[in-house]
């Protein structure tokens, strides 16, 4: 479980321990050290693609009207992933037009209309369907009802027995009962699964190559990812690669829940999933919850954003600012060379004339750190005067943060067509914002 913050987590800066050079060449390493610093190498002229903030999802972590709008907007939201009353698919209040208005996708998670306890009952027991057929049919005809457009989740982790404690064959029975019966009365309706706890190759491929040969592959693929975040891309090359290999179609990738436990509250290892997502360009991912830190409260089902949020009084915490700054990195995303513990998201927009870096740290120990901004002469919109602005986000475990420390703020000339923004000692779960402006 993530720390309470440390005597590492109250450091000050001094303005002279951050130092900007112009036209600093630092060697491309393959890796960092620790004690002589890391360097992270940003090219803003090697575009990879628009922001489209494939990262911020959540899971169970709004309601109707909590918590306030000025909490959840300015995240940019692009996915939720909810219980079918949560979403208001039942009799109730759901939260479906509240999060469609802020551009955000909706997966709906069948299973909750269901459950499946460990005693019983489970859809198809004793090969009895008739209340999961009736379940989906009205789910689909309350869908057609509202208007409402979403992606049905068919079951949550199946490969754990706490979500499905029945055999593997019947799953597969349950898996392509459902399509069918999806794709007959709702065709228009993508289907996504088998959301999967953890990456399970071998479950996965055998699951892949049976439902092509039933015809019941999924139209997006999902599982969930809770450790590794390096890890993630390697993972989803694979995967992509099984696709090919088998001649199988490409299809979009959702890890509708991602960060383990021990990451919850801690902004360097989100930073590392956001990477992750965008490295390995997944259609879209959704934060997971957990228990909280005070014994029986979670972050699922409290309106605090899967925890980013402090349920009692959703003050945000260290990870609600990483999410902010996630969503400030507008335009398009330019190319970060990682180092050991240190990577970063940056992008480029023109129109605000600015370039933003988002970086975090997971190591065990603090690091410095050499941020190298290349071919800054090919941005078209920075002149010889820039404004840099570097802002720590610090690892403050479950308690709230009021706002990132702004620990550097100065004009600089530019020389030449690189910049180097030297960070020390930055602690092992921290993250850093760095903003380059443009000055008349």
């Amino acid at each position: 479980m993530p720390s309470s913050p440390t005597a590492t987590e109250q450091r000050t800066f001094r303005p002279a321990d951050i130092l900007i050079a112009a036209v600093v060449f630092f060697p491309l390493i393959a890796c960092g050290c620790h004690s002589a610093g890391e360097v992270l190498r940003i090219d803003p002229a090697r575009h990879i693609g628009p922001a489209t903030f494939r990262a911020s999802g959540f899971l169970h972590a709004v309601s109707v009207s909590a918590p306030p709008q000025e909490l959840v907007e300015p995240l940019k939201p692009r996915l939720f992933r909810a219980s079918v009353d949560h979403v208001g698919l039942l009799d109730g209040p759901g939260i479906y037009e509240r999060v469609t208005a802020l551009g955000a996708r909706v997966q709906v998670d069948l299973s909750s209309c269901h459950g499946c306890p460990e005693n019983g009952p489970c859809p198809g027991d004793h090969g009895d369907w008739t209340a999961w057929d009736r379940a989906v049919d009205h789910l689909i005809h309350a869908r057609k009802q509202k208007g409402y457009s979403v992606q049905w989740d068919i079951w949550n982790e199946p490969n754990l027995k706490e979500f499905w404690p029945r055999s593997h064959e019947h799953y597969l029975e349950l898996w392509a009962r459902t399509v069918r019966r999806i794709r007959s009365a709702d065709p228009g309706t993508e289907i996504v699964g088998p959301s999967l706890f953890g990456y399970d190759r071998q479950w996965l491929q055998r699951f892949l190559v049976w439902a092509q040969a039933e015809g019941v592959l999924p139209d997006i693929l999902s599982w969930h990812e809770f450790d590794d975040p390096r890890g993630i891309p390697a993972r989803i090359a694979e995967l992509r690669a099984f696709l090919r290999a088998s001649g199988m179609p490409p299809r979009p990738i959702s890890l509708n829940e991602i960060t383990g436990p021990e990451h919850q509250t801690r902004p360097g290892p989100t930073v590392a999933y956001f990477w992750a997502m965008e490295e390995a360009g997944v259609d879209s991912a959704a934060r997971s919850c957990w228990e909280d830190e005070e014994k029986g409260v979670s972050g699922c089902g409290t309106d605090s954003l899967d925890g980013i949020l402090v349920p009692s009084t959703k003050k945000p915490r260290s990870v609600w600012w990483v999410y902010r700054r996630y969503a400030d990195l507008t335009g398009v995303l330019v190319h970060v060379e990682p180092g050991e513990s240190l990577c970063g998201i940056a992008a480029v927009d023109a129109g605000k004339k600015q370039i933003g870096l988002l970086i975090g740290h997971d190591g065990p120990r603090p690091t410095d750190a050499g941020l190298q901004f290349i071919n800054l002469d090919r941005v078209g919109f920075l002149s010889d005067r820039v404004q840099v602005t570097v802002e720590r986000i610090p690892d403050m475990g479950w308690k709230p943060l009021q706002e990132p420390e702004v620990v550097h703020q100065s004009v600089r000339t530019l020389l030449g067509h690189e910049m180097t923004i030297r960070v020390p000692n930055i602690g092992p779960h921290d993250a850093f914002f760095v903003r380059l402006s443009a000055l008349p």
